[in-house]
């Protein structure tokens, strides 16, 4: 399960379930931009003054609920054969598995249509060869869940097997696309230029935003592997005649070929990113 990372309440802070309820959709409400206050003349009005009003004009980013399933049918002989209560829980484990995917994938795919606030960072890739990879605020997205990721099961008698489904229903929905940034990167490992650079200029474009940060004071980033091993290259030299002294980032990266913090950003490593085709 280490391969799904959504949702996550440290990557996606606004999240709501409304199992039970009714309705096919739910509202998020949002802000307008806040206004600074003016210079008033002694005795004039306030409200009267030129750009001194700060209305409230909230708007809203709406999610529909899909639902989204998954299923297999279990023989008898399966059953029998290979233990009913190992089979039953590697079936559970697979269909569970394939849920949480799906929800990984349309969540980010997402993300990418709605981020379009800055321009790619990255390497401006715009077919399947590049990865769209993410780097966020908390803040940037919103989920909701309507039916939590479930599976039934009955005895076929006629075809002898255990039919299983597998079904959720959520949905996600982009909150401001100024607080997230995308950097495309080549796919094939050891071809991504994409380095710490664009990381860099992707929070520098988050805080021109005035995207908020977690709690932990970092956005977050969701990247695939050919793009961690392009930033651990760069951090750790590797390819160069010698290694000379590293950071405590460089450090680890050559320890353990992972990069946690970097520029501001906590890194995550997805292989469910979608391409920038």
């Amino acid at each position: 399960m280490d391969a799904v990372l959504l949702p996550n309440p440290q990557l996606i802070v606004n999240q709501m379930n409304v199992a039970g309820q009714s309705g096919d959709q739910v509202r998020f409400p949002l802000t307008n931009t806040y206004s600074d206050a003016v210079t008033v003349a002694e005795g004039a009005s306030i409200i009267g003054t030129a750009s001194s009003q700060s209305n409230l004009s909230p708007t809203a980013a709406n999610i529909s609920f899909v639902k989204k399933g998954i299923a297999t049918d279990v023989t008898a002989e399966s059953l029998e054969d290979g233990g009913f209560d190992v089979v039953r829980n590697a079936v559970l484990t697979r269909l569970s598995g394939g849920l949480a995917g799906a929800t990984d994938t349309s969540i980010l795919a997402v993300a990418k249509a709605g981020f379009t606030t800055h321009t790619d960072t990255g390497e401006g890739g715009s077919n399947a060869d590049f990865t769209t990879n993410l780097i966020m605020s908390p803040e940037a997205l919103a989920y909701a869940s309507k039916r939590a990721p479930s599976v039934a099961s009955w005895y076929n008698p006629n075809k002898d097997s255990t039919e299983m489904r597998g079904t959720l229903r959520d949905g996600s929905a982009v909150l401001r696309g100024g607080f997230g940034q995308i950097i495309t990167a080549h796919t094939t490992i050891g071809t991504a230029t994409a380095n710490i650079e664009a990381i860099a200029k992707g929070v520098a474009n988050l805080r021109s935003s005035n995207a908020p940060t977690g709690i932990d004071g970092a956005y977050a980033g969701i990247i695939d592997p050919a793009f961690e091993f392009s930033i651990n290259k760069t951090l750790a030299g590797v390819g160069g005649s010698t290694i000379g002294s590293l950071s405590d980032v460089g450090n680890n990266a050559l320890r353990n070929a992972l990069v946690d913090l970097v520029s501001g950003v906590r890194l995550f490593r997805s292989n469910n990113l979608p391409d920038a085709a």
